[in-house]
């Protein structure tokens, strides 16, 4: 089974890697089996808050493991992830995360001011998921655990869409930017990353930029489209 789209990087390398480490934060390592596993049952949960095909999954947070599980969950589901840029004022988060559509919105705890500050303007049916729980909203493991963890296994073909990021808005309020499956591998070509980049299955991936930025998130792509482990390095506000 080859790699056609960002759903298929976890379910192939999730069972020809499984016992391979695919991420690394801190002292925190998964494996290809636990990351396919978590991303299942992330994807149940997922589908059941009502997000199908099309749809979009709203995530603010800095660099973490988390955003992979929401990121390839939605994937399976031939949904779109939507990271939102933590450094943006309430009402700009608030402004991308209803634009979105979003049906459900990840949330980690150092925002979660932000997010008390926007929830009541947020789309009444749109889930909320806080990291590390919340007096109000759902917790982010008590979302999808008690989930079973089954791929869905709903195709996705070149031109769906498998991220949507956000402009910064120079010429009036920031527009979505949708990045199809074909658009991921045109960078994540075989020829590109070895031969240019020289990244392969036995590479080591640094992802120090954050993942709501192309950089970021496109860049930690090219290392798990291989199947080599990424390192995640947590990004911080500047002072």
């Amino acid at each position: 089974m080859g790699i056609s789209c960002v759903a298929d990087i976890v379910r192939v390398h999730g069972k020809d890697r499984a016992d391979q480490v695919a991420l690394v934060e801190g002292e925190r390592r998964v494996t290809w089996a636990e990351l396919y596993n978590r991303s299942c049952r992330m994807a149940q949960a997922m589908r059941t808050a009502g997000v199908g095909p099309g749809d979009r999954v709203a995530f603010l947070d800095k660099n973490g493991i988390e955003h992979f599980e929401v990121a390839f969950g939605a994937a399976l589901l031939n949904a779109a992830c939507v990271d939102v840029n933590w450094r943006l004022a309430p009402p700009e988060v608030e402004y991308i995360v209803n634009d979105a559509d979003a049906k459900v919105f990840v949330v980690g705890p150092d925002f979660v001011p932000v997010l008390d500050a926007i929830a009541d303007q947020l789309s009444s049916d749109m889930k909320i998921v806080v990291i590390g729980g919340h007096a109000t909203a759902t917790a982010y493991d008590e979302f999808f655990s008690a989930c079973d963890p089954v791929d869905p296994k709903i195709p996705s073909a070149p031109s769906d869409v498998a991220f949507q990021l956000y402009s910064s808005g120079t010429t009036g309020r920031p527009k979505g930017v949708m990045l199809s499956n074909e658009n991921f591998f045109c960078s994540a070509a075989a020829h590109r990353q070895r031969h240019v980049w020289g990244i392969g299955p036995d590479s080591v991936n640094l992802v120090a930029m954050p993942l709501f930025h192309i950089g970021g998130g496109g860049w930690a792509m090219v290392g798990l489209y291989e199947g080599c482990p990424s390192i995640i390095a947590n990004s911080t506000p500047a002072p």
